[in-house]
């Protein structure tokens, strides 16, 4: 099932925004079919940020 992909230049920006698309596919998928909830995606992606010290500017808890 491995396909093999011809390799490309892009800017950053454009690899960036690949991977948003490509993350909310894969959630969305995952809550359609009911193997979890965007709440505890979400709890998740806090618990990842606050293990590894990357709380977003404006962010009331420092």
């Amino acid at each position: 099932m491995s396909e093999e992909f011809e390799a490309q230049e892009v800017s950053l920006q454009d690899a960036l925004q690949m991977q948003i698309y490509t993350t909310q596919a894969l959630m969305d998928l995952l809550v359609d079919k009911g193997l979890i909830t965007y709440q505890e995606i979400l709890a998740r992606v806090d618990a990842l940020r606050k293990e590894h010290g990357m709380m977003l500017s404006g962010s009331s808890e420092q």
